[in-house]
């Protein structure tokens, strides 16, 4: 693994091991203290970000290194430079650089293609956010013990949260994830097509659905997102209809689980909007887990990627000062 652009971008031996190592990780069993030691990572944030901004920050100094950071006016592409230019001076001073935008993933793959195996990392574009599956798969896997037979049913409107974190599951054998949205704010052709190639290949199984009142039973675990994803009403002008009745509540959750079954948000979230207070904030919750686990997924994929480009280090700067 060089680039981190799309959950796709991992098999699924790489996907496991990076959930294992989270796991590991957060038990206090693996020190990356020194993993970044002499590593300049760069950290483009271009829409405001709480957790996931601060994880990586604070990822990167607990494994030794430095960052910068710039926001959406700091770098030249704001003055007609081409990404690859920019990509090419990135390429050769950072040994990693970090994109949240709330565009397509252009931007990150035309960086990447200049940036001289510079890895590029996203922290949520428009298609996906990554990070943000691999912090919950490593949530389900602390809490479980093993992904393996588990279930996880995710209502909602289709996002980038969504399409990751189904994407990761489809991955994973033996899980199930059961998918439902309303129709209109649903997964593209494309996007279907992949989750059930990947669900193919690994023996996965795969439910997607658009009938709030079709709910499965003994599910482990119930994820939500904020149906204004990354702050923007849907495209769907009559969106609020049409979530009208996937909003979480404590009948639903009584409805679809078990004895341990816990309740997801990857956060910000508007309570009592797709969620009740009550199941949000409830013993069933694992909010806090997975916020916190967003640095421990930051720290288990800046590993792999940064690790991946020491021994191409010095040939790098030999060719750059060519």
């Amino acid at each position: 693994m060089n680039h981190l652009i799309s959950i796709q971008d991992l098999d699924a031996g790489s996907l496991q091991e990076l959930i294992a190592t989270g796991q590991q990780l957060a038990a206090g069993e693996l020190d990356f203290s020194d993993e970044l030691r002499g590593k300049l990572v760069g950290l483009y944030f271009s829409k405001p970000s709480t957790r996931t901004r601060t994880s990586f920050f604070a990822a990167v100094h607990r494994m030794g290194g430095a960052a910068i950071t710039y926001s959406a006016g700091d770098l030249q592409t704001t003055t007609g430079e081409s990404l690859a230019d920019t990509g090419m001076a990135l390429g050769l001073f950072l040994d990693a650089f970090v994109m949240r935008t709330n565009g397509s993933t252009d931007e990150m793959t035309g960086i990447a293609g200049s940036a001289g195996g510079m890895p590029v990392i996203n922290a949520l574009s428009k298609a996906e956010h990554p990070t943000q599956a691999i912090a919950d798969l490593i949530t389900l896997q602390q809490e479980f013990g093993r992904l393996a037979g588990r279930h996880l049913l995710y209502m909602g409107g289709w996002n980038n949260t969504a399409a990751s974190l189904v994407l990761a599951i489809s991955k994973l054998p033996q899980m199930a994830v059961t998918v439902i949205t309303p129709r209109r704010i649903a997964p593209d052709a494309a996007m279907v097509a992949a989750i059930r190639r990947n669900a193919e290949d690994s023996g996965a199984m795969v439910s997607l659905t658009h009938n709030p009142h079709d709910l499965p039973k003994g599910v482990d675990a119930v994820y939500a997102t904020r149906w204004q994803s990354m702050g923007e009403d849907p495209e769907d002008h009559n969106w609020r209809e049409s979530f009208r009745d996937f909003k979480i509540t404590r009948s639903l959750m009584r409805a679809v689980s078990h004895s341990r079954t816990v309740f997801m948000h990857d956060l910000p979230a508007h309570r009592d909007f797709e969620v009740e207070a009550e199941v949000l904030d409830g013993p069933s919750s694992r909010i806090r887990r997975q916020a916190f686990n967003k640095m421990i997924s930051a720290m288990c994929v800046l590993q792999r990627c940064v690790a991946r480009q020491r021994h191409a280090t010095a040939g790098l700067l030999m060719q750059a000062s060519a």
